[in-house]
């Protein structure tokens, strides 16, 4: 798991570093900021060298603005996120019998919050790349004809199960979904991730995303989980990080203080 990291000429990011990283960190801050850059810079980094998760990662490059897309080889350790990812893209490599019964089980309470008549899902039906939910009145739906929120949890889970011992970079990961499914996507997220040794990395402009990340967090007050809120901001023309740990998320959260500004 990478401990920290230091970013030198990645676009806007010309010189950052953030002494602590976490199991999950979500990332925070106004627009131009460097937020999108930021999971990038990670992705770009092992792209061109053999990504090995280390104690403290340094990129220092600017060949992003050299390279073309043809040029750039991205790691199968490491799984991007964009705010408009297509679950397709991700079913090309993968189909949903990866899924492990832990993950399907954490996956069905999730989607139960998206819409309370799925009663059951298959995941290894006649089609592994179509699962089909099964409703309260007995009707089969296939669940990638239900939306764009199902498709963005889908997705998530898809690049969390493959990703055993790598990193997951989710941009904007509150696209699609509706602020009540939010505390069960960290729940799902932050357990999966522990299990697999997977290190997440996500952006959000969601204060109701902030706040149930706080509240997951510290859900067990004697025992918070592993995760940090990330704030860039920009001073004098140079991004900066500012991060809030546990106890400082609690407060955030129990008060509900503006922290995006």
């Amino acid at each position: 798991m990478i401990a920290s990291i230091e970013i030198q000429n990645f676009r806007n990011l010309r010189n950052l570093t953030i002494d602590s990283l976490s199991r999950v960190n979500l990332i925070i801050g106004k627009n131009n900021t460097g937020k999108t850059n930021f999971l990038e810079s990670i992705n770009f980094y092992s792209s061109q060298n053999e990504f090995l998760p280390e104690e403290k990662l340094v990129v220092d490059d600017l060949a992003p603005n050299l390279l073309t897309e043809d040029e750039i080889l991205f790691s199968p350790n490491v799984k991007f996120i964009g705010t408009h990812s297509s679950i397709q893209s991700f079913l090309r490599q993968n189909t949903f019998d990866i899924f492990s019964d832990f993950i399907r089980e954490r996956a069905l309470r999730c989607l139960k919050i998206m819409d309370d008549r799925i009663m059951e899902i298959d995941f290894v039906a006649d089609n592994l790349k179509n699962p089909i939910a099964t409703f309260k009145s007995g009707r089969n739906v296939a669940l990638l004809r239900m939306g764009n929120g199902v498709h963005r949890i889908l997705t998530i889970l898809l690049a969390l199960s493959t990703s055993e011992n790598g990193i997951v970079l989710i941009d904007e990961i509150e696209n699609g979904l509706h602020y009540s499914v939010h505390e069960a996507l960290w729940g799902m997220i932050f357990e999966i991730s522990e299990r697999l040794n997977v290190q997440v990395f996500a952006t959000t402009q969601s204060m109701d995303t902030i706040r149930a990340f706080g509240e997951i967090v510290n859900q067990n007050e004697n025992m918070p989980l592993n995760g940090i809120l990330i704030k860039l901001e920009n001073i004098d023309n140079t991004i900066e990080s500012l991060s809030f740990d546990s106890e400082e998320l609690k407060v955030i959260t129990q008060n509900s203080i503006e922290v995006r500004r």
